[in-house]
């Protein structure tokens, strides 16, 4: 990938971080990370990342955590593009099409905001691509090195978020597909992949909780196992929703690069089980779920645009960003938009939702202040963040005492 891009990326995330973390999983790992390490490996935990923030703030206690962990962010979101690209190369799309989409990914909506917050799927999809990157070059040449570093990646994937259990179905299909041609060799990272994985088993001998909790939130249980059409319909369109606004008219070039991608066995594998877990786990902040099967409508796209745009221009890519702040300025001056702003003013409203950067929005004590008064809609849902912003609001403030002296 060319300095110039990698170059871009970084700055324009830089320029997208707000003063705050925001509501939600963020402002929770800010302040957790910030009081110390957590054993726990229950589902909502995501035990490795969890615990490397608290590392790195205990290495570099002196800085505003919050700045410190989306700088963190941002690293492994850019290094998750950089062996992405390595992906494309592996599956011969162009170096010039590669940085196309390599940068299309970069600014699309769901990357572009997950890379400057503190959560958790910057870092995954760093892993997420070294697991991916070095399957699909044992798929290629079959050398036995590359199923023993997989299988020790996708250990640690389960470390960092039990929705790699969806990984499962390939990597029996890797399994069943060697285990008589090269048996003590893949014997080798089964026991390596299990060795790591036991880690998560820990806490459950120690009491912190039980195994079950590793598997699942108690608080989303019913969405996932409960089978019921009108809600499956309702997340079909809203996840088409998220996909559309991510990748535009880009979306147009897969249905011309499908055919032409290889190892599609695999990938289904692989592809098959997300699409399913995303339509069946009904919530509202899904499109997270949608990273890891876009890195192969990446491929498809790539195959697309090489086969009916070969003189495709990388400019292109910035209509992406030009139409999400396009949208945004529209939508805030439509009675819709006006509702969004009254409604959830306190997250940034319409700019929130349909823009990806979070500089400009409105800084944690909106929310404060917002709750205090009772402004907000089903409040009780906001007691718990409620109280984490008041934490970090301690350790904002012990930040800004210390710089000042």
């Amino acid at each position: 990938m060319r300095k110039i891009y990698i170059l871009i990326i970084f700055i324009i995330y830089i320029l997208s971080i707000t003063s705050d973390p925001i509501l939600g999983d963020s402002l929770v790992f800010t302040v957790q990370a910030y009081n110390g390490f957590d054993i726990a490996t229950n589902a909502t935990n995501h035990f490795l990342y969890s615990n490397f923030l608290a590392l790195i703030h205990k290495i570099i206690p002196f800085t505003n955590p919050h700045y410190l962990f989306v700088f963190i962010s941002i690293i492994f979101s850019i290094g998750s593009l950089i062996v992405i690209k390595k992906i494309l190369l592996l599956f011969d799309i162009s170096d010039k099409i590669s940085n196309a989409l390599i940068l299309l990914f970069g600014v699309s909506f769901t990357y572009w905001r997950i890379s400057i917050i503190t959560e958790v799927y910057a870092f995954y999809m760093f892993f997420v691509a070294l697991f991916l990157y070095n399957s699909f070059k044992y798929l290629k040449i079959r050398k036995i090195k590359y199923f023993i570093k997989l299988s020790f990646l996708l250990g640690i994937l389960f470390l960092i978020h039990i929705q790699s259990i969806l990984f499962l179905p390939f990597y029996f299909l890797l399994i069943i597909e060697n285990y008589e041609s090269k048996t003590k060799q893949t014997l080798y990272g089964i026991i390596l992949f299990l060795f790591v994985v036991c880690i998560l088993l820990i806490p459950v001998f120690l009491g912190k909780h039980n195994f079950l909790a590793i598997l699942n939130d108690n608080a989303y249980q019913d969405s996932f196992f409960n089978f019921n059409p009108y809600v499956i319909v309702k997340s079909f369109i809203r996840n088409m929703g998220f996909l559309i606004y991510n990748f535009l008219f880009f979306l147009y070039f897969i249905f011309f690069g499908f055919r032409k991608v290889k190892y599609k066995k695999y990938i289904l594998f692989i592809f098959i089980p997300f699409l399913v877990f995303i339509l069946k786990h009904n919530v509202s902040d899904s499109y997270v779920f949608h990273l890891v099967p876009y890195i192969f409508l990446l491929i498809a796209m790539g195959k697309g645009i090489e086969s009916t745009f070969p003189n495709f221009k990388i400019v292109v890519v910035l209509m992406v960003p030009l139409f999400y702040f396009v949208t945004y300025k529209i939508l805030e001056k439509t009675s819709i938009g006006e509702k969004i702003d009254t409604e959830i003013g306190f997250k940034g409203g319409v700019r929130y939702f349909f823009y990806p950067p979070l500089n400009g929005n409105p800084e944690i004590e909106s929310f404060v202040k917002a709750y205090q008064q009772k402004k907000l809609k089903n409040i009780e849902t906001f007691d718990r963040q409620y109280q984490f912003a008041l934490e970090w609001l301690k350790i904002k403030r012990n930040f800004k005492n210390i710089n000042s002296k």
